[in-house]
């Protein structure tokens, strides 16, 4: 390889660097990035997440409405869907708020414990939403069913709202109301 072309990768690699820490400095340097524990809903008090959350919820559940193009008479029960997915949403900001009030666990074995027990939450908060979705999908028609289906699916993906899960930080796959 030619000694030019060697200097000329050098340099852009060099730059590249070097404007990547200019812009990491920028940003208060915060280099950790979001599982980092130094920006993004780490920062945020339990307050300001929960008023988060209910923003992107009130925001999905619009553009959900929206794309089903309802029917008067489909109108309560999507009301009773949404009312069910924002008292969900709230029970999990309340659970996520005393889990980081919590003094974390010592041992292995008491985080395998809690593990556990936010497991078994999730797996109950699971099946409470599926009959809240079963109720409201058994209104919809055909094509209302496949507007929906794709609609749930994109909710909480990375590329709408910028974060790994759901609506919140942690994890989420589909339609995570109540996701930090």
């Amino acid at each position: 390889m030619k000694s030019w072309i060697k200097t000329s990768i050098a340099a852009a690699v060099i730059a590249t660097g070097a404007l990547g820490t200019t812009a990491a400095l920028a940003w208060g340097g915060h280099c950790d990035g979001p599982r980092g524990g130094k920006s993004g809903w780490s920062q945020m008090a339990p307050e300001q997440m929960k008023a988060k959350m209910a923003e992107r919820a009130e925001v999905h559940m619009a553009r959900l409405e929206l794309a089903l193009a309802l029917t008067p008479e489909q109108k309560p029960a999507f009301e009773n869907f949404k009312s069910d997915m924002k008292a969900r949403a709230e029970r999990m900001a309340t659970t996520r708020a005393e889990r980081r009030a919590a003094d974390a666990p010592k041992t292995a074995i008491e985080r395998m414990q809690r593990m556990e027990e936010m497991s078994k939450l999730r797996q109950a908060e699971m099946a409470e939403a599926r009959k809240s979705v079963e109720t409201f999908y058994a209104t919809l028609s055909d094509a209302q069913r496949t507007v929906f289906d794709a609609e749930f699916q994109k909710m909480g993906r990375k590329g709408e709202r910028g974060m790994r899960g759901g609506m919140g930080p942690e994890d989420g796959r589909g339609m995570g109301l109540g996701r930090g």
